[in-house]
């Protein structure tokens, strides 16, 4: 694997001293949250504008359906075009979007139309940013980083939901007055927007400062497209993105450590859009409690997964990755199962006011703590895995597609969940739902016994298996 390499061993505090690696951070960590934070404005400003359910509904695919359509190719223009290249335009454009939105405002903020294109647009451009981002961690840090590096990442992936959804957004809408700007009315929305756009230009600045001696690659790859080059192979590439997209659907399916760790690692990120979506059910139906004290579900959760990635590089370390993953599949299934037993418990033992009893509250708030946990043990060992399987030549190829998975599973997933949970109630979904994660745990344990990782599998992978095989299989394929 092609790395920045380091004397010193690994860790937070050692990553934290790498310059180059603490930009791409802060990058990562002002655009997520400042992604999270249009998001929550764009239903906000539908919900005042129509009060309508399905529209917002339409919002939430607006900023969604981006990640299903072109988070596989943008994985192919990531291995083959500069990455610092597309970090820097991807902001900027972002950033002139953002700009954009604002004006549209201006002109009619009860024109709805306009806005979903630009959430659209806006989203879609971030999905170059990711697998760009991605692909660049292990350039930036040793080897023996890999691990902490990713917690990090993963750490600040679930604080800018906080932080865009729950702090940003929120605070910039309900405190900031209305601006008269001569015959110009600038409502809050339209100031976070303009926030917005000033902040993704920041993280253009922070990609800027990373040398682009930073960004070269020593495994085998595509040569970095610049200059006078880009326009030909831009036109060469559109031709050609079938074919890259099923060069690295190729080198997934033939390396099978590695296309298990998509799987899992996908799985991860459904569980925590399942996480997300039953937690209103969980309060008002289970728990029989406001839906204003969602917090109570999602504040327990989300400091779990914070604290589960500090101390899962050294967990796993102890454990060993595939360890991890199971018993973190299996933690999950019995802590999920442990909320409607809890209820039938609590009710048993106290009838009347069961649900504000002190200790059925501590109880729950602990199963969602350590079901944060158990979701960080499948999800960043399976990041991990993912890193050390992937040469960098089909790195971003390879993010790319398992993104797409997590995606294509997330929509149907999510839509039959809910439709259960309305027909058959929250507790049975909750029992099939652990029953599925025990399942997958069992299916990947035997998998792997049947597909254990060759060591050293990367470098051999690479030598063996290398572009001209995987092109000629590909054009097999397509004929």
């Amino acid at each position: 694997m092609a790395v920045a390499r380091s004397k010193q061993g690994g860790g937070f505090k050692t990553l934290l001293r790498k310059k180059n690696f603490v930009y791409l951070w802060l990058a990562q960590l002002i655009s997520m949250t400042i992604l999270n934070a249009s998001n929550y404005a764009i239903m906000v400003l539908v919900e005042e504008v129509t009060g309508s359910t399905t529209l917002v509904g339409v919002a939430i695919i607006s900023f969604s359906l981006p990640a299903l359509l072109f988070s596989a190719p943008a994985g192919v223009f990531v291995d083959r075009f500069d990455k610092r290249l597309i970090l820097w335009g991807s902001n900027c454009l972002r950033a002139i979007a953002s700009f954009g939105f604002v004006i549209s405002l201006l002109i009619d903020a009860r024109q709805l139309i306009p806005a979903y294109l630009l959430t659209f647009l806006i989203s879609s451009i971030g999905q170059f940013f990711t697998p760009a981002e991605s692909s660049t961690i292990p350039l930036l840090v040793d080897e023996d980083e890999l691990m902490p590096a990713l917690a990090l990442f993963n750490i600040t992936f679930m604080t800018s939901m906080a932080l865009g959804m729950i702090i940003f957004a929120p605070l910039v809408l309900s405190l900031l007055p209305t601006i008269q700007l001569f015959s110009l009315t600038v409502q809050p929305v339209e100031t976070l927007y303009f926030l917005i756009g000033l902040l993704y230009l920041v993280c253009a600045g922070l990609i800027l400062l990373i040398p682009a001696q930073a960004f070269e690659q020593h495994a085998p790859r595509r040569p970095a497209v610049t200059g006078e080059d880009l326009a030909t192979q831009s036109l060469s590439l559109f031709g050609n993105i079938g074919t890259e997209m099923r060069q690295g659907w190729l080198f997934i399916r033939q390396n099978k450590p590695l296309l298990l760790a998509v799987v899992q690692l996908s799985f991860a990120g459904i569980l925590l859009a399942l996480v997300a979506e039953l937690a209103t059910a969980l309060v008002t139906r289970l728990f029989l409690l406001p839906a204003d004290t969602l917090a109570f579900v999602f504040a327990p959760a989300g400091i779990g997964l914070v604290l589960g990635s500090l101390f899962m590089p050294r967990i796993t370390r102890r454990l060993g990755i595939s360890r991890s993953i199971f018993l973190g599949c299996l933690g999950f299934a019995l802590i999920i199962l442990l909320l409607p037993l809890l209820t039938l418990i609590a009710r048993s033992l106290q009838p009347v006011g069961w649900n504000t009893h002190p200790l059925f509250l501590s109880c729950a708030a602990l199963i969602m703590f350590l079901g944060g946990i158990a979701l960080d043990c499948i999800n960043i060992p399976a990041q991990t895995r993912v890193q050390e399987e992937t040469p960098e030549w089909i790195k971003g190829r390879v993010l790319a597609l398992q993104l797409m998975l997590y995606n294509a599973g997330t929509i149907p997933v999510i839509l039959l969940t809910g439709a259960a949970a309305d027909l058959l109630g929250i507790d049975r979904v909750i029992y099939l739902l652990s029953l599925a994660v025990l399942l997958f745990a069992l299916w990947g344990f035997f998998y792997e016994r049947r597909y254990p990782p060759a060591p050293c599998l990367q470098e051999e992978r690479v030598e063996e298996y290398g572009h001209e095989e995987l092109e000629s299989e590909a054009d097999e394929i397509s004929r």
